[in-house]
């Protein structure tokens, strides 16, 4: 009998401690060890999607999303198909201050944008400076997660879309943001970056990075490994060119 109290009084000590290591791990001011390791999760469920939907909003100043037209964006709500399949339907504003919608695709094929007005698909401009799929790249949010954090610290757990998070933060240059965020961002800056995870599966909620004077990016993903159909534009024939 008393054997059988030890075992369960050491049962209960085990259990005891393995809890206490893990919410020492993840409670604010966790070693640098542990916080690198949610975010080495992180990207590994990352590169793990089939697909997901999620949204991008500009905060402050708007970014541009075609230099020779003078179009510039403040929202977009997206789609992911794994590997490398984005689609966005894109809020823009003309030089004229007219707001449109587009929609750009990019896939294997190439990158293609709808008309505004028309909605007809053509090649996307050349000087586009944002891609969609760079984000679930092998060299994207994952190499920036495992690579590119500096003073990463847990700030707490919060309850997003009606999910129990993980909230991690941390500093991240621009040159290693500014391929995820359409190169807006000064290089030499280092940028805070705020991240939410999924505490049970490690997928990304959310991603917020702060720029001065109030401006900044806000990611969130939303509708994991749901279905996602993204098909290839179809081009309109082209004009027929005049007789001589």
């Amino acid at each position: 009998m008393r054997k059988a109290k030890a075992a369960g009084v050491l049962l209960c000590l085990l259990a005891s401690s393995i809890w206490i290591m893990g919410a020492e791990q993840l409670k604010p001011g966790a070693s640098r060890d542990a916080v690198q390791s949610d975010l080495n999760r992180t990207a590994d469920a990352v590169l793990a999607l089939k697909s997901t939907r999620f949204s991008l909003k500009r905060e402050g100043t708007p970014a541009v999303l075609d230099e020779k037209n003078g179009i510039t964006f403040t929202t977009a709500d997206c789609a992911y198909s794994a590997p490398n399949r984005v689609s966005c339907n894109v809020k823009v504003a003309l030089k004229s201050g007219t707001i449109l919608q587009l929609t750009r695709v990019w896939v294997p094929e190439g990158t293609f944008q709808s008309n505004p007005l028309t909605r007809q698909f053509g090649k996307a401009p050349a000087d586009s400076n944002f891609n969609g799929v760079v984000l679930f790249a092998r060299t994207g949010i994952p190499e920036v997660l495992r690579t590119a954090v500096q003073k990463a610290q847990v700030i707490g757990r919060e309850t997003l879309q009606d999910q129990q998070t993980l909230h991690l933060q941390g500093e991240v240059s621009g040159e290693k943001l500014n391929p995820l965020v359409g190169f807006t961002l000064r290089p030499d800056v280092m940028y805070r970056v705020d991240l939410w995870i999924d505490e049970k599966s490690a997928n990304t909620a959310r991603i917020h990075v702060t720029e001065p004077e109030g401006n900044g990016w806000l990611i969130e993903l939303f509708g994991t490994n749901e279905p996602v159909d993204i098909p290839t534009p179809q081009l309109p024939p082209p004009t027929p060119k005049p007789h001589a």
